[in-house]
């Protein structure tokens, strides 16, 4: 009995924890400055849901997010389609409950999209991390949402997305 109830808990840290794995301690060098790259919804109130395909996640339909990338990935997100971004292309979403902790950036959790090389054992080529010290990794829950912006290498949040707000 004890053994059901410990495969119960894990089933259900395992979908609380969403994308990839849980992680703790220091965040990954490749994103820790992730504060200091291109911001693309600079200039924009939060990210909408224009597909109607958020849910709850990423704080759901009425969440504010801020969207930053990488120097290897800043061109393809913020170019015109299509979008095909080069390995180590990192796009970090932050994610806040509400427009006041969104405007006092009070409360923002992470989640982390790194394009990885070809035969490096993820299906789509990305692996994702939850939260500033999560871990990389293929993620089916991640992948299985993103899947739907395969037109644009699985990354919702670019110029085009944007510009529908």
């Amino acid at each position: 009995m004890n053994y059901l109830k410990l495969l119960g808990m894990g089933a259900l840290i395992a979908g609380v924890s969403g994308c990839a794995y849980i992680g703790g301690g220091e965040p990954d060098p490749r994103w820790a400055d992730f504060k200091n790259w291109h911001k693309i919804t600079e200039d924009r109130v939060g990210t909408g849901d224009p597909t109607g395909l958020i849910g709850n996640v990423h704080k759901g339909r009425d969440g504010y997010r801020d969207v930053y990338v990488n120097d290897i990935g800043k061109d393809a997100l913020t170019g015109t389609a299509p979008y095909n971004f080069p390995a180590g292309s990192i796009v970090i979403k932050e994610q806040f409950a509400n427009k006041a902790a969104w405007e006092a950036q009070k409360g923002g959790e992470i989640t982390v999209s790194l394009k990885v090389k070809e035969g490096t054992g993820s299906a789509d080529n990305w692996e994702w991390a939850a939260g500033y010290t999560g871990k990389a990794g293929p993620s089916q829950f991640c992948a299985g949402c993103h899947t739907a912006a395969i037109a644009s290498d699985f990354v919702f949040t670019h110029e085009d997305f944007l510009s529908k707000e």
